[in-house]
């Protein structure tokens, strides 16, 4: 198990702080990984370059093969994930979680967990996930797919850039907004790593719970296996 980079070094009165997607990717690329393969996908059905479908039968055929992202780009996509919860309103304060639908593509789903563990907020990726408690103040950001075309390059306000949401929304109190919109949007910053504490409740699945300390293992196994 790799150590962690402490942001506050563990001491007699504290436990420190710490953050594993820190470990996972912004470390490792100041030590010369950014160009290091750590996520795949599968062959996409509609290859898209800037957000529009590619229809030459020429381009097609050479995008036509699963998808490969590095470090780099794993780390952009999730930390602009994580700005846009920031601009929904989501600080990954105690009552908030996020929840993913099983039919949401698996790059999206990997930088949408990525983007939450990145703020602190908590994931619930059990088959079956707790139901809102109406007595609570919690508060529930749920991705999952839409109807909507890709967002075309060259709008006011908006990136040239693959946003790896394509076809995918997120829905806070009811108000769904168009992922890829989102991701393209220039007004919205990526956001920096935050510190946490290792017992932090972290990632909930169907075996146990776990903290930000023991969820390192865990991101390893099931979202960046490739690194």
């Amino acid at each position: 198990m790799t150590d962690f980079h402490y942001f506050e070094q563990p001491s007699d009165t504290s436990s420190g702080t710490l953050n594993p997607v820190f470990e996972l990717l912004d470390y490792p690329i100041v030590m010369g990984g950014a160009d290091d393969i750590v996520l795949t996908g599968p062959t996409p059905d509609r290859p898209l370059v800037d957000g529009r479908e590619v229809t030459d039968p020429r381009l097609i055929r050479a995008l036509s093969k699963p998808d490969e992202l590095d470090r780099a780009e794993v780390l952009d996509r999730s930390a602009k994930f994580a700005g846009v919860l920031r601009a929904m309103g989501i600080t990954g304060s105690e009552g908030e979680r996020i929840l993913i639908a099983e039919d949401v593509p698996p790059i999206s789903r990997a930088l949408s967990i990525l983007g939450a563990v990145r703020i602190g907020l908590s994931i619930d990726v059990r088959s079956e996930p707790a139901a809102d408690d109406s007595t609570t103040d919690t508060t529930t950001v749920f991705v999952h797919p839409i109807e909507a075309p890709p967002v075309e390059s060259g709008r006011a306000s908006v990136k040239a850039i693959r946003s790896r949401f394509e076809g995918v929304g997120i829905a806070i109190a009811g108000e769904t907004a168009n992922l890829d919109q989102a991701m393209r949007d220039s007004r919205v910053e990526p956001t920096e790593v935050v510190a946490l504490t290792p017992d932090q409740a972290l990632i909930h699945t169907d075996e146990k719970s776990l903290d930000a300390r023991s969820s390192l293992e865990w991101l390893t196994r099931e979202i960046l296996a490739e690194a």
